[in-house]
């Protein structure tokens, strides 16, 4: 945790006048009392009406300046809390987004977004209040403890003991609550999990009439939480009352030996009112202390669980890759490839091997948790195989680094993902230079989403609302679809990215592929057989194991697996046709 004081760089002079300008409300705080003792003291019995009318007059000064130095301290406090915060965010943020995908996996979604919102605050509230308290709450109390000494130094000893006690009460209280805050935080990491998954699958569940079951485990989770904070704050709760009954206490010794010290003309009523002033003092910073404490605790968990992202290993994308020879007109070479997710029971590729020249189409087609879409991370070097080899080559030879590595893949994802902005916005997501509208309108008609756009109001430029929720299923695909067109690279890899277009559509997106991307090496991932009757190669998978790997004539005859998955498709339309 000491990498976030870096934080403080920009912000020396706020970290340091805040506290000063308290420090300054302190030092006006404690000299009330004494000006207090000397009005019940002189000023009231001597009936001495100007002086007690200065007397007031110089309390409400002295207030005054109070609220004006707690204004400035407030100011710069909150300064250099909220600039810390801003700057810790943006790093944070910047970080999650280098970060390997398995560590990203390994974090959880959910968990960093409570990371970069939730504790981020809860260190913001912990450095307010820090600059705000930690030079006042100690001054105050000794401050007045010392003011107390040159009054009366036996009955000092009361507030040393006070002091002492509640010191006690603090540490223990602290020792108690911290690992129940750490528990909390683990349970908002699984609530905003559980409810992202329910916002995520609104419609699943819908349709599938088990909103009742969601309710009900939201229920329980919250419940679990519910219980946890009910915990956490009867411990919390139990501060104020013990810090009222110590001080209560001394309260009544400080009364009953003040008197008696009275009786025997040790001591006067203005510095009897003193001293207690001193001790309710004393009491109020006491009180403020243990917020800060407590505050304190929950920042120091949230620090430590943001310096845990901070200590993940950054991906490295310039880091270069070993260079391999290419056979001629080589594109993909994969022998034995094997990948296994963190804590999985079973491999989800085990012993992949085939080849693809630059220019052909491999389709890919399996059941489901056949390990398709892993096969996709592996090719877009989101994950490293575990064993094997993968390679991809490009104008003869392998890729030198990462970075260059996945500027040769160009994806689409199973959930077509667009941003909230414009056409143009999206399909020019990542592109270095910024093309030309006739290269922009060519790729839209590869992806046959051309006819639609010129149909939108504004063309290019029309508006796209957060997710492309303004646009159909079939309609994003295509979108998206046409982003990866636009960036012409060598290996063109669609997950499943045509399930939302219609047959013909289909038909036509491959054709106009086949026909502008020649040089393009496409990886197809389908669960039509139809969709990969033109492919050069069709691999085959089966709970992670190749199957089969052959064209889809031969496949019919050799491969189990394809023709029932084939036959149940053909079947499936020679039905409908029948019915209709």
């Amino acid at each position: 945790m000491k990498d976030l004081l870096k934080y403080f760089k920009g912000y020396i002079r706020e970290s340091l006048l805040g506290p000063l300008f308290k420090l300054l409300e302190a030092s006006f705080e404690l000299l009330v009392p004494l000006l207090m003792a000397g009005i019940v003291d002189q000023t009231i019995p001597k009936k001495d009406s100007p002086h007690l009318f200065w007397m007031v007059f110089l309390l409400i000064v002295l207030a005054g300046l109070g609220v004006l130095v707690a204004v400035v301290a407030q100011y710069y406090s909150s300064k250099a809390a909220v600039g810390f915060t801003r700057q810790l965010t943006q790093d944070l943020y910047q970080i999650i987004l280098r970060l390997p995908k398995a560590s990203r996996d390994q974090l959880t979604v959910s968990s960093l977004v409570t990371r970069l919102t939730s504790d981020t605050y809860q260190i913001q509230t912990g450095i307010n209040q820090f600059l705000r308290l930690f030079l006042r709450a100690p001054i105050i109390v000794f401050g007045s403890i010392i003011m107390a000494l040159t009054i009366s130094p036996a009955i000092t000893v009361w507030f040393l003991a006070m002091v002492g006690m509640l010191t006690l009460i603090i540490y223990v209280m602290s020792r108690l609550m911290n690992p129940l805050y750490a528990k909390i935080r683990q349970l908002t990491d699984q609530l905003v999990s559980l409810t992202r998954e329910q916002l995520q699958g609104m419609r699943v569940i819908r349709a599938f009439g088990q909103t009742a079951r969601e309710v009900h485990d939201f229920r329980n989770k919250n419940e679990l939480y519910k219980t946890w904070q009910i915990r956490t704050g009867f411990l919390a709760s139990l501060i104020s009352p013990l810090t009222f009954l110590v001080v209560n206490a001394t309260l009544l010794a400080v009364i009953w030996q003040g008197n008696a010290a009275i009786g025997q003309g040790l001591l006067t009523q203005g510095r009897l009112v003193a001293l207690v002033n001193y001790l309710l003092q004393i009491l109020v910073e006491l009180l403020k202390l243990a917020m800060l404490v407590n505050s304190l605790n929950q920042s120091y968990i949230s620090a430590g669980r943001i310096s845990q992202v901070f200590a993940q290993a950054e991906e490295d994308v310039l880091q270069e890759l070993d260079q391999e020879t290419a056979l001629p007109n080589q594109a993909i070479q994969a022998q034995q490839v094997s990948f296994s997710y963190p804590n999985a029971a079973a491999p989800a590729l085990t012993d992949l091997s085939f080849d693809l020249q630059a220019g052909q189409t491999l389709g890919v087609i399996g059941g489901t948790g056949a390990g398709k879409s892993t096969l996709v991370q592996l090719l877009a070097h989101l994950y490293t195989a575990d064993a094997g080899r993968l390679s991809l080559f490009h104008e003869g030879r392998s890729p030198r680094d990462l970075r260059e590595w996945r500027s040769w893949v160009s994806l689409v994802p199973q959930k077509a993902e667009l941003f909230q902005g414009t056409i143009r916005s999206n399909l020019t997501l990542g592109l270095d230079k910024q093309p030309a509208d006739e290269q922009v309108w060519q790729a839209l008609a590869i992806a046959q989403a051309a006819e639609f756009v010129a149909q939108k109001e504004g063309g290019l430029d029309a508006v796209v609302e957060a997710f492309g929720r303004n646009f159909s299923g079939g309609q994003r695909q295509r979108l998206t679809i046409a982003r990866a067109v636009l960036r012409r690279a060598p290996f063109l890899v669609l997950d499943d990215a045509t399930s939302a277009l219609d047959y013909l559509t289909e038909a036509r997106l491959l054709q106009a592929m086949k026909e502008e991307l020649g040089k393009t090496s496409l990886i197809l991932i389908s669960q039509r057989t139809n969709s990969l009757r033109s492919a050069d190669q069709i691999l085959v998978l089966d709970q992670g194991r190749q199957a089969a790997l052959g064209r889809h004539e031969d496949l019919l005859i050799s491969s189990a697996i394809y023709r029932e998955i084939h036959q149940s498709q053909h079947s499936s339309k020679e039905g409908d046709r029948h019915d209709k």
